[in-house]
């Protein structure tokens, strides 16, 4: 696929033809049209996730989520690195203690604080349940301090459990705006462990399986060891058996990304909709509009849209961003792209990459309600 500069100014699309145009444009389910997301969690932060779960996964341009029990860990130079890699850093409480009774002061919010401080500009949006019990007072808790997500331990069984939400399969449909949830709880969503028993057949299948249903799948690691790393705390893996499910993942479309971008997506997904403008024989203007204004606060991630515009040979993306604010914000909208390198231009605009899918059809990354998006389409001769 070609790769051509996509400017955005107001996200705006550029169409031909006489008369005014409707061009198919799509949410897609997962980022870049990837068939189905994973993501890959490691608990504990023990001997085995820096010394060898890290490079294996660098190795192959993957990024996964380390769960940190934040009072056992006497070097945090590692997950330093670890995060400056694009893995996630999340919250595993201070001392993992069972959920019963606790100071969530102590445990949860001071675990956040923690990483915050230890790892400069960084945030965590998620959870993991020590020995994946839950309380209704504990979820509340961080559902109303912020918290994307929290994972659980309880196993995807059935194909509602790896698609999510079944009704999120066209979100621009979806009127009812009470399920904009759905039958998921982010506060406890399931997760496959993998055990020292587990064979690759069946670590295979818990991808096929959400591949499938257009799914997602989340895996639970704990100790990973080799001859000169002893790593023995739980669940423990060889090295070996770590690479060989890295490399199954690596043979199939998938999107491994963070857990924390995994459930952002996700419920963004589920919170957007395709809102029309205006049209013209050459041009179509739309908005990305959330359902829920605001629900990661000023965190900001894109979507990945589909557009088909019959009989056009060249299409022009733009976005306007007249509803940032400060210049603050405009550098968050930039740091959200990532490798795409958006460019600020001098006035205002951000140059990013378009993806040309076929001479009809594009694919491009943008974020909801920061301005409405055009499509300036040339004809075809």
């Amino acid at each position: 696929m070609m790769r051509f500069p996509l400017w955005l100014l107001p996200l705006t699309m550029v169409l031909s033809g006489c008369h005014s145009f409707e061009p198919k444009v799509e949410i897609l389910r997962w980022k870049e049209n990837k068939q189905a997301a994973v993501a890959l969690t490691f608990d504990d932060w023990t001997p085995g996730h820096p010394a060898i779960v890290v490079p294996e996964l660098q190795k192959r341009g993957m990024v996964a989520t380390f769960n940190v029990i934040t009072a056992n860990v006497k070097d945090w130079e590692p997950l330093r690195h670890a995060a400056s890699l694009g893995n996630e850093i999340a919250d595993h409480t201070t001392t993992h203690p069972h959920p019963y009774g606790i100071s969530f002061e102590d445990e949860v919010a001071a675990a956040e604080r923690k990483i915050e401080a230890e790892i400069p500009g960084y945030k965590v949006y998620t959870f993991a349940y020590p020995y994946g019990e839950t309380t209704d007072s504990l979820k509340q808790y961080l559902a109303e301090n912020g918290y994307w997500a929290a994972r659980g331990t309880n196993t995807p069984m059935t194909d509602d459990d790896f698609a999510a939400d079944t009704h999120l399969r066209d979100p621009q449909r979806a009127s009812d705006s009470s399920k904009v949830n759905g039958p998921i709880d982010y506060m406890d969503t399931k997760t496959y462990s993998v055990l020292s028993e587990t064979p690759l057949s069946d670590y295979a299948e818990q991808l096929n399986h959400a591949k499938r249903v257009g799914g997602m799948v989340t895996f639970l690691y704990h100790s990973v060891y080799n001859d000169s790393i002893r790593d023995f705390s739980y669940a423990w893996i060889t090295d070996t058996v770590l690479r060989q499910q890295l490399d199954t993942l690596a043979s199939l479309d998938l999107w491994v990304t963070t857990y924390a971008d995994m459930m952002h997506y996700l419920r963004q997904y589920a919170n957007t909709t395709i809102e029309k403008v205006k049209s013209s024989s050459n041009e179509y203007v739309f908005r990305l509009k959330e359902r829920q204004p605001k629900i990661f606060g000023d965190a900001y991630r894109p979507l990945s849209i589909l557009v088909t515009v019959p009989n056009a040979e060249h299409i022009t993306v733009l976005q306007n961003t007249d509803k940032l604010g400060d210049s603050s914000s405009l550098q968050e909208i930039v740091k959200a792209y990532g490798t795409e390198k958006a460019e600020i231009k001098p006035n205002g605009s951000l140059q990013l990459p378009v993806t040309i899918i076929q001479p009809n059809q594009i694919l491009f990354n943008a974020i909801p309600n920061i301005g409405d998006i055009t499509l300036i389409v040339q004809p075809s001769h």
